[in-house]
Parts: structure tokens; sequence; C-alpha cells
């Protein structure tokens, strides 16, 4: 009996995969509708130099809009693929604490420990250094494309929005957003992509059936636990240092004219 379980390929063998497919009508009409909104967030975001896990896009600059000086592209054959660094997923090539921003393009759907991978970034990331996840929603048109689909990038794994918003939870992560982008059918014809752009139009609406997720986060570098702790202290007791140094001598100096006063 032949064996019709999906089988998932690691993420240095999808990287072709994936990179052919936004080759595609179908995946170069998401990439203009994930630009669009990056051009609006990305902007926000500062720093020295971001990393991109991935090259889906050879020919755009996914993080061009954000205000950072470098931007680095990992992937598994620069070579090939046009990046600047040749890496593993689970193992980034790069040192701890010195990143600004990571993007995670359908990095975790093609990964086989996806915590390890959540943790990697939290590692190369500078304290209040910003997290990108993208992939596929599973509540979604593309959700049941995957459904029928055996190959990249239907053959990932696909996770809620829910579920990695707990994850990064627990890392310590703050979401900042977490939406979902592009409602028309997973249907590789221009003619029907360009007929149903209308659809988009309907976002407020309809977003969360978006076919993929943008989830924006960010790495707390102070414990919430901490900060409550200090606003629960008494306010008799924020008197320190020079100030409280200076009462002391203020009320010393009234406590002697007074009692020079009662002398006379």
């Amino acid at each position: 009996m032949r064996n019709f379980r999906k089988k998932t390929p690691a993420w240095l063998e999808a990287q072709p995969a994936l990179r052919q497919w936004y080759e595609t009508s179908l995946g170069e009409a998401l990439l203009d509708t994930v630009s669009a909104k990056f051009e609006e967030t990305l902007p926000g975001i500062f720093g020295y130099q971001g990393v991109q896990v991935g090259q889906i896009a050879p020919k755009r600059e996914l993080l061009s809009s954000a205000g950072l000086h470098r931007r680095i592209v990992v992937d598994s054959c620069a070579e090939s693929s046009g990046s600047h660094i040749s890496g593993e997923l689970e193992q980034l090539p790069i040192s701890s604490n010195c990143v600004n921003l990571v993007f995670y393009p359908h990095s975790l759907e093609f990964c086989e420990s996806p915590h390890v991978a959540l943790r990697e970034a939290d590692r190369v990331l500078t304290a209040d250094g910003h997290l990108l996840l993208m992939g596929f929603n599973p509540y979604s048109q593309f959700g049941l494309r995957r459904a029928v689909g055996r190959s990249v990038p239907w053959s990932g794994n696909t996770y809620s929005r829910r579920r990695l918003v707990e994850w990064l939870s627990v890392l310590g992560f703050r979401v900042v957003s977490a939406e979902t982008v592009f409602l028309r059918p997973p249907v590789n014809r221009q003619r029907i992509l360009s007929a149903t752009r209308y659809v988009e139009k309907t976002q407020k609406l309809l977003g969360f059936l978006g076919g993929v997720y943008l989830i924006h986060a960010r790495k707390q570098s102070v414990p919430m636990t901490l900060s409550r702790q200090q606003w629960l202290r008494p306010r008799g007791r924020l008197v320190t240092g020079a100030f409280a140094q200076t009462a002391s001598r203020s009320a010393s100096e009234v406590a002697r004219s007074k009692l020079t006063s009662d002398d006379k």
C-alpha cells in the first residue's frame, strides 16, 4: 500500500523551491501585498543591521523600508540564491546580541524544531530587537490549498497566529501586531488574480481570513515583573541620594535656628 502521508522537507531543502514558487504569478502578487504592508510598518524600526533568514525573492529587498544601516540575507546556499551568508536556520552563523531585526519568511513552516529557531532569533537579537514572522494562515483559502498540495510551499507545517503568539510570550517577546493579508484565492492565474483584486478592499472586515500572517514581535529587555515591583514601592522610599541629603541639611538648619532663637 502506498504511503500518502505528506512529507515536509527540511528548511535547507525547501529554499530553492520557495524561490521558484515566488517567481510565479501568485507568488509575485503575494509579495506585492507583503511589500506594501512592510512599507507601512518597517519605517518605525531603526538600528545598525537586520537579518532575513531565507532568500525567497532575490530580486526584491523586502526590508528596504526599515531604518537599518545594513541588511543581511542568510540562506542555505549563498552562491546560488544571491544571499550574503550560507547557514542553517537552527544554528545561525551570527554572534549573539548584535542584530536589531530578524525576519523569518516561511522559516518555521519547514523547520523540524520551530522552538529552536525562535530561540536562535532571541539569541542574535539585541535588547528591544524586532522579530518578523511570515507564513501561511491555516484558517484561510491557503490553508485549504495546503490540504491537497504536496509540493513546496504547500508541504510545510502551518501554525496559527494564536499558537505563535503563545510561543513568543514564553520566550519573553511582546507582540506588537499580528495580522493576515492577501484575501485573493491561491490560484496561479494572472487573469483571476487581477479580476479578484477588489477583494482586498474588504481587508478591515475579513482580514482574519488573509492567506498569509505577518507577526511583529519585540524582545523585552526588562522583565515586566521587575517594573511592576518598582511601581508598587511606597512613595516614601523614593526620596534617596542627593535630594535626601539636601532635605536632611535643611531640616537641621531649621532646627538649629529655632534653638538659637529660644536661647536668646
